[in-house]
């Protein structure tokens, strides 16, 4: 534990996009008096191709101490300068794998080093090997369930990385217990849909969606569809959307296809999460958000409910449906044991009690050095390096080679 009379922890949280700057900063204003710690916090936003702009920040920090003002901006070439000026206990890498690899191999070089920290702004199932590695550095890692925690485990174990791995319950999540459906919320007259940028991946698959959302808006007056989009044209989200719905709308739009009871909208999504509504998705984590308020939550299963669609994780959850079905208005809600073990856990203090203890490691210089570990993995992270500190056309354009590459090879 940390010296008697010494300061309260300090945790500094570098993201890197609009969903991990969303997650960061309200896991870090979980842990303001959690009781077990008097933490202090720091929240930092790393300057790459996925910065997000200050309308996405502001719906990424609504609800937190951060809500009307925007953390500091730092370069990659600066990290290390400001590390040393804010001698943080714990650096929370919040931002993708390739970027968390750069945070933590700067960090690493800092004496004495900080506790290396990263995790998932959402949803981390499937845990994957290529996901650990760029985080091979780190001294934990944050799950948000039971069920998460033990496959990051075994995928830790298999590639023998000594890295705890800890639970903590969601952070946009309010609910002290497993949540009740709303009472009182009369029938369902708007659906909010929450897109993924990577699933489903076929133009033909979103369109498919888009149909049935604007077929169950027509079937009766008073309905609405909101298509609740992270970010407006131009801007950049945590993953590049290759069929963006922005787009299909449009022509479906243009074309009299879609009527105009189905718009796009924008803001944080808790002003979206009122009763009446119910959420629909493929794979996002707002069907957490949507559950954790108590609205009837649908997850589309047309396309397979497994690790290619990105959503094992609500596999037997009772909230798959067919698209028939949300014609029809069937939005289910998941069982109490459901929702125990994945992601409504009841709040414990264990996070925040390893939290302190990675951070008396650090100051009583107890972390392993990890200066050649550092080197070794610098030399491995071109790919980390473009990404932080490429100008976002020359993502942007080796982006679009690799696409019209794919395109050529499957001729």
């Amino acid at each position: 534990m940390l010296m008697r009379g010494s300061a309260a922890p300090k945790i500094l949280a570098v993201a890197d996009s609009e969903s991990y700057l969303k997650w960061a900063a309200h896991l870090l204003a979980g842990l303001q008096g959690a009781g077990t710690a008097d933490f202090r916090t720091e929240l930092l936003l790393l300057d790459t191709p996925l910065l997000p702009v200050p309308e996405q920040r502001s719906a990424a920090l609504t609800g937190t101490r951060w809500e009307g003002r925007s953390p500091g901006v730092v370069t990659r070439r600066a990290l290390r300068g400001e590390l040393e000026r804010l001698r943080p206990d714990i650096v929370l890498a919040a931002a993708t794998g390739p970027v968390v690899q750069q945070i933590h191999s700067t960090a690493a070089r800092v004496s004495p080093r900080p506790a290396l920290l990263s995790g998932l702004p959402g949803v981390g199932l499937p845990a994957t090997t290529k996901g650990a590695r760029y985080r091979r550095l780190g001294d934990a890692f944050v799950t948000h369930s039971h069920a998460e925690a033990a496959a990051y485990r075994r995928v830790y174990g298999a590639l023998r990385y000594p890295a705890d791995i800890l639970v903590t319950r969601l952070p946009m999540l309010a609910s002290a217990a497993p949540p009740e459906p709303v009472r009182g919320g009369g029938r369902v007259h708007r659906i909010v849909f929450a897109p993924q940028a990577k699933v489903p991946p076929l133009r033909s698959q979103r369109l498919q969606i888009l149909r049935a959302l604007d077929d169950w808006a027509r079937a009766e007056a008073g309905r609405t569809v909101a298509i609740k989009l992270r970010s407006r044209e131009g801007e950049q989200e945590t993953h590049h959307e290759h069929v963006p719905y922005r787009e299909l709308l449009g022509r479906m739009h243009t074309s009299g296809e879609a009527s105009a009871r189905m718009r796009l909208e924008y803001g944080p999504m808790a002003e979206f999460l009122t009763p009446g509504t119910a959420l629909v998705t493929v794979s996002s984590t707002a069907a957490l958000e949507s559950l954790d308020r108590g609205l009837p939550t649908l997850v589309v299963s047309d396309f397979g409910v497994n690790e290619e669609m990105l959503n094992a994780a609500f596999s037997g959850s009772g909230l798959e449906r067919t698209l028939e079905q949300l014609r029809a208005g069937d939005f289910p809600f998941p069982t109490r044991d459901w929702l125990r073990e994945n992601y409504f856990h009841p709040p414990e203090d264990s996070f925040e009690r390893a939290l302190v203890l990675l951070a008396a490691r650090s100051r009583q210089a107890q972390l392993t050095d990890l200066g050649r570990q550092a080197l070794a993995q610098d030399l491995r992270g071109v790919r980390a390096e473009l990404r932080t500190l490429a100008p976002a056309p020359v993502v942007s354009a080796y982006r679009s080679g690799v696409t019209a590459l794919r395109r050529i090879r499957s001729r």
